[in-house]
């Protein structure tokens, strides 16, 4: 059952040293979640052998141009691709009107465009299928921005087979069982479903944390995260920097992960002034050791427990 994230962009508000604005893929169970869209888009899916064409929803965290530029290409790559199904936006209210006043430049589009306004200064559900839901972070920074938070759904426990022939158990009845009833025999006897079924695995979360100041009210939000992408903009001796432009240095991630006591962090959205990143993966590191560099094309797989 896959849950894996992959990095399509890891630099900062310009791109550098091979490192394109922020773009990621969430794959749950082979469905596919695009969360922000720097540009170039439609080149890094090429690069990496993932196909657009499956993407339904696409998240934008806020409308600086490094986390949506890409859309204008990507849509346009996606009509000129011949598609034919709903792709839905959510994002700030202002990301429709910016999107619209584009799509007459761009070629005749076969697909309809919902777009799904997010409240950016509280955590809501802003989306749910038979696979995930999907939660808003509210985040700190210069303007208007939220993160996102992508909770698997509960799957249902599993039979144990050689107790369904043993008890004779109809399998129209499996269904029930698998989401807790117990099983009544033929003789009127009660068979628990602890006896007939063992637990699911915990459902997996992972959380992105944008562009955003350090943030201790992020910490009940992404607490016991699986994954936590948090930005890493600038190295301590940076900060009076990051302080000025709103952003996180590697050790504030680092902090929100310790004290939210997630699984694994992956840092992310590099300022361009560093073409090397050791330094950033050694200051997080200090503080939270299962700390991972994000790099472009990079996957991180979040395995069932």
């Amino acid at each position: 059952m896959k849950f894996e994230l992959t990095l399509l962009g890891t630099s900062g508000a310009v791109p550098a040293y091979s490192r394109f604005p922020t773009m990621q893929v969430l794959n749950v169970q082979e469905t596919l979640y695009m969360i922000d869209c720097g540009e170039g888009a439609q080149m890094r899916f090429t690069d990496y052998g993932i196909r657009w064409g499956r993407l339904k929803q696409l998240f934008i965290s806020h409308l600086h141009g490094d986390h949506f530029y890409g859309l204008p290409g990507l849509i346009s790559s996606m009509g000129l691709n011949g598609r034919k199904e709903e792709l839905t936006l959510f994002g700030p209210a202002a990301l429709e009107s910016m999107i619209r006043t584009m799509m007459p430049y761009m070629t005749k589009l076969s697909f309809e465009i919902k777009f799904q306004p997010i409240p950016q200064d509280r955590h809501e559900l802003i989306f749910e299928d038979r696979r995930v839901q999907v939660f808003t972070l509210p985040l700190q920074h210069s303007i208007a921005a939220a993160g996102f938070l992508f909770r698997e759904r509960q799957r249902p426990r599993s039979m144990r087979g050689e107790l369904i022939e043993k008890y004779g158990i109809p399998y129209r009845q499996i269904p029930a069982i698998k989401a807790g009833a117990d099983y009544v025999a033929e003789d009127g006897s009660n068979i628990p479903n602890e006896l007939l079924t063992t637990p699911p695995p915990k459902p997996r979360t992972y959380a992105y944390c944008s562009d955003t100041v350090y943030s201790e009210s992020l910490v009940p939000l992404v607490q016991g995260a699986d994954l936590l992408y948090h930005e890493a903009t600038f190295c301590e001796r940076e900060r009076p920097q990051a302080e000025r432009t709103q952003h996180s240095t590697a050790m504030d991630a680092a902090r929100i992960a310790r004290q939210a006591q997630v699984r694994q962090l992956v840092l992310g959205h590099y300022s361009s002034r560093y073409k090397y990143l050791d330094v950033l993966l050694a200051e997080a590191c200090q503080l939270f050791p299962d700390t991972l560099l994000g790099s472009d094309g990079g996957m991180v797989n979040v395995p069932l427990r």
